[in-house]
């Protein structure tokens, strides 16, 4: 079988020379692309049998140039051709993230992923491999098969078939002949083997674990579900880890009641934890999980003071912070305390609130509506002031009709928008699950979502938090958290964070037009 690579001529992207953002999906051919593209098609050869297009644009506009030189030719549009997804694009030229990824790859990476949710060079490597696989069951040993579609993706598959030769210029084709499929064969092997050595690996780590028979059974689905977005192969070994670990240590015991547990990790939170206690005294909350991470400041001092005011079991974890292990520690002390029970957890900048919260104990909110699952939208509080500045009382506003919802899979809905969107251009996740009753098969995937994914359905969505993430105060710590970049995707975030406020030190989220006051938030869901 001969095969023709062509690349799409020089579009929009190229030259503004953008990588990675979503405006390359309609990004079309320029007039000198469109020149490079008439050029390339006089060189072909006088019959192709079949053309595979990429589903762009920009790609299709290419093999339409094509398509009139051959119009009786069969045209497949081919999605497993779409160029690597790897998310909102930064804003810069360079992207180094999308490099660094690279360079993994070219090392041997197969997990690392462009992006959040973009793809890992198992999930590229695996879809050419079965569109390979169907080029050559799907076609004669003498055709000659054109295959449009991009730079980087057309490198890929000639990695997969062992052609050795330069990366194609825009536009322009390169032409094998009698191309030999089995390099294919055994990628696919490879692939194969991969696979099964890491569940191997995976299902070795659950056997390992203490916990009860419902929750090992779940992980070891979750073990066996290969290359799971949420469960990366360094999440899982982290949260594992956490489930493990012998460093989370019980400081001081409490005996608790039969009501709610709260279950809380904080770090130097001092000039907010006397108002975060109060407002959880408030709702009803007499029993407390407070875990010290690495404390350097008054907060655990002023905890205490409230010992005598409800039942406080106070622990410790000398570890930095990661996400992922985090939530194996907070699976872990979900195991402590047992299934049948009710947990709240939250953050230590989190107040949770619901209807006539004010008045109606949360315990008894519960009790009378019946709830077991609940869901709740992140609402980040603020000032009226610059970012951080003000007293902890001028923290009162949040943003009115800047939340969206999206569908994603397996979760169904994901919230996002809010101040941080409006002000940083960023779209965290803002949907979270803090109130769950335990039934001991319920594992925490991180902070967003649980598993098994229909929890994320049924958790009823009737409740807010009120997010304090811009405290007097906190710029010093995220300052700390840029340097050490202990939080996700080594702290992009409050990367973006610092060069925003380094741009323009007086920015402020408060919008007369969409910013309102704590006390007006209704709760018509």
């Amino acid at each position: 079988m001969n095969i023709i690579f062509m690349r799409h001529g020089e579009a929009t992207d190229n030259v503004k020379e953008l990588i990675s953002d979503k405006e390359i999906y309609w990004s079309v051919l320029t007039e000198n692309g469109k020149k490079t593209v008439l050029e390339s098609v006089n060189a072909l050869p006088k019959n192709i049998d079949k053309i595979y297009v990429s589903p762009f644009p920009r790609t299709v506009e290419t093999a339409h140039f094509v398509f009139e030189k051959y119009p009786n030719i069969e045209v497949i549009i081919e999605k497993r051709l779409h160029e690597i997804y790897y998310g909102k694009y930064s804003g810069q030229k360079n992207n180094e993230e999308l490099d660094q990824t690279r360079v993994k790859q070219i090392a041997g990476d197969y997990f690392t992923r462009f992006g959040e949710y973009g793809e890992n060079k198992f999930d590229i490597e695996t879809r050419l491999c079965d569109f390979l696989s169907d080029v050559y069951a799907n076609n004669f040993n003498d055709n000659t098969i054109l295959i449009v579609s991009h730079g980087s993706i057309t490198s890929y598959m000639k990695r997969i078939l062992k052609i050795k030769s330069p990366h194609i210029k825009t536009g322009k084709i390169e032409e094998f002949v009698n191309v030999d499929f089995s390099p294919l064969f055994k990628h696919l092997q490879l692939l194969k083997s991969i696979k099964i050595q890491c569940i191997r690996e995976r299902t070795k780590m659950v056997k390992s674990l203490n916990v009860n028979d419902k929750l090992k059974a779940n992980m070891m689905k979750i073990a066996k579900d290969f290359n799971n977005i949420e469960f990366s192969e360094s999440y899982f070994s982290n949260f594992i880890s956490g489930i493990k670990t012998n460093n989370l240590v019980q400081r001081k015991f409490s005996e608790f009641d039969d009501g709610i547990i709260l279950i809380c990790f904080y770090n130097n939170f001092e000039n907010f934890a006397q108002k975060w206690m109060d407002h959880y005294l408030s709702i009803g909350i007499k029993n407390f999980v407070l875990v010290d991470n690495n404390s350097t400041d008054n907060s655990t001092k002023i905890l205490e003071t409230y010992d005598e005011k409800a039942n406080i079991s106070f622990w410790k974890i000398n570890e930095q912070y990661n996400c992922y292990k985090m939530c194996g520690m907070k699976q872990q002390i979900l195991e402590y305390y047992g299934s049948g029970r009710k947990y709240l957890i939250v953050d230590s900048d989190e107040l949770f609130i619901y209807e006539n919260y004010r008045n109606v104990l949360f315990d008894e909110y519960v009790v009378k509506n019946k709830i077991s699952f609940i869901k709740s939208l992140m609402l980040d509080v603020y000032t009226n002031k610059n970012i951080f500045d003000g007293k902890l009382d001028d923290f009162k506003f949040v943003d009115k009709g800047t939340y969206r919802i999206t569908s994603t899979v397996p979760y169904s809905q994901r919230f996002y928008g809010g101040p941080r969107t409006r002000i940083f251009g960023i779209t965290p996740s803002l949907q979270k699950i803090p109130f769950i009753s335990y039934s001991g098969s319920e594992i925490l995937a991180n902070d967003h979502y649980y598993y098994p994914w229909n929890i994320n359905n049924k958790a009823k969505y009737c409740s807010y938090l009120l997010h304090y993430k811009f405290l007097p105060g906190d710029r010093k710590k995220y300052e700390m958290f840029v340097k050490d970049e202990r939080h996700w995707n080594n702290s992009r975030e409050y990367k973006i964070y610092q060069d925003v406020l380094l741009r323009n030190p007086k920015t402020c989220f408060y919008d007369n037009d969409i910013s309102i006051s704590i006390d007006k938030i209704d709760f018509k869901f």
